[in-house]
């Protein structure tokens, strides 16, 4: 459906656009920006957006942690100590032996066993066996949280357009109904200049001249009411895009034709396939899942590392200068208070809460579908209802300014004739963008970033 093809609300998008940025005074150049626009300033600079993004890095990081496990790991040991004494070895003379008549050794000597200043050194490459089988739950773990933060970034861009777009409509909105306050506002001017002249000719109460004054009161303070709720909306929407809060924005009224997007059974079964809620509800079971079989796994297989290290030592007793090492090395729970077994029983519950979570979540989702869908049902039914009501209010205006040349009508009649057509106008434009509002919330259900 077209929602651009009337004439008469560009005039009055554009009029009240112009009545706006004179009366603010002062104003800086307005930017002049459309709907697609605002929603890709939106998902490239808003700020929650750009933390789920550091978000889905962040846990792609994690991923990549978790994967290196799997490769062997080398690390080097280096130390220097210093003792403040030794153990002395004495050899006493002959202790060995004689030869020759000569004893070995000839006098009694003392070795010292190394130095006080030790230094040794050691790299080690160490591979794990068993516990690759723990290192892969581990991974499979990471991957479903990676899986989950980037179906939430997908669901936070979805959530943030369809902000977008909301706040968009409500200017477009208040902007439309501060062009209707304005011709009503002439019309009540029109009424009490009328009304003054006919209480100094006696031809009406004083109290009409009252109602007169008291309705171009409203009117003004319906308009000061509109251009405060116009100037909160501009700043959320600055806010939201992520430019400068004080930007004046011209917001262009032209809204791009949509079609249907399915029947209600088929955007019920979309939404529940690869609405990224759902999709990351379900990523977030995978995880639970990994996270139980790794408290399982834990249990009842041992660590195995295998290891080889080559050393270097000096003036450290006993010990060869360099010298290798290869063996494999074996740690198992022999007893830990229960620990492991608790710790399944809570990986455990976390799954059943995961799975139950998932449940809730497709229901809320098919819910959130049957209500925009119900919804944009009804919008529809009121926008046609909002076109007739145009028609006639145009037929009546037309009708006005036939009597105005004829003299058989006042201007006060002819300024609220035009003042209910602006109403009716805006009404329209009202529905029209609810029906729009009312088909990016569907969209937005389905799990489909609107446009």
């Amino acid at each position: 459906m077209k929602t651009n093809g009337a004439l008469f609300l560009l005039v009055a998008i554009a009029f009240s656009c112009l009545a706006w940025a004179e009366g603010t005074g002062n104003t800086p150049p307005l930017r002049h920006m459309t709907m697609q626009e605002a929603v890709q300033l939106a998902l490239k600079h808003n700020h929650v957006i750009r933390i789920a993004s550091y978000t889905v890095e962040e846990k792609q990081h994690e991923k990549e942690i978790a994967k290196s496990s799997y490769f062997p790991s080398i690390r080097n040991d280096s130390s220097f100590l210093h003792v403040t004494d030794t153990q002395l070895v004495e050899i006493n003379a002959g202790s060995l032996g004689v030869a020759g008549g000569t004893q070995i050794p000839p006098v009694s000597s003392i070795i010292n066993q190394g130095g006080r200043s030790l230094t040794t050194s050691g790299t080690q490459i160490t591979q794990p066996l068993t516990t690759l089988l723990k290192i892969k739950r581990a991974n499979d773990m990471a991957r479903a949280e990676v899986k989950a933060s980037r179906e939430k970034a997908q669901l936070t861009g979805n959530d943030v357009a369809l902000a977008v777009h909301q706040v968009y409509y409500k200017i477009l909105i208040a902007q439309a109904h501060r062009s209707a306050t304005e011709a009503r506002i002439k019309a009540s001017e029109n009424l009490q200049s009328e009304r003054v002249e006919q209480v100094k000719f006696g031809s009406t109460l004083e109290q009409d001249l009252i109602d007169s004054r008291a309705q171009f009161l409203q009117a003004k303070q319906e308009l000061l009411t509109t251009d405060l709720q116009l100037s909160d909306l501009n700043l959320k929407l600055n806010d939201l895009i992520g430019l400068p809060l004080t930007t004046a924005l011209d917001l262009d009224p032209t809204v791009a034709e949509f079609q249907p997007t399915c029947v209600r059974e088929e955007c019920v079964r979309a939404a529940t396939a690869s609405h990224p809620e759902i999709l990351a509800a379900r990523a977030e079971v995978e995880k639970a899942q990994a996270a139980a079989r790794l408290a399982k796994t834990d249990i009842w297989v041992p660590d195995v590392e295998g290891f080889a290290r080559y050393s270097y030592a000096n003036n450290v007793p006993f010990l060869a200068r360099n010298f290798g090492t290869f063996g494999i090395h074996f740690g198992f729970d022999v007893f830990d208070s229960g620990r492991k077994k608790a710790s399944l029983r809570e990986r455990e519950s976390q799954l059943s809460q995961a799975k139950e979570n998932l449940a809730k979540l497709t229901d809320e989702v098919e819910l959130a579908v049957q209500t925009a869908y119900n919804k944009l049902d009804r919008t529809q039914q009121m926008l046609k209802v909002s076109e007739e009501v145009v028609a006639l209010r145009t037929e009546s205006n037309r009708v006005m300014e036939q009597k105005m040349l004829q003299g058989a009508a006042l201007n006060s009649q002819a300024a609220n004739t035009t003042a209910q057509q602006y109403d009716a106008k805006a009404l329209l434009l009202q529905s029209q963008l609810d029906f729009l509002q009312a088909h990016d919330e569907l969209l937005n259900a389905i799990g489909r970033t609107p446009d």
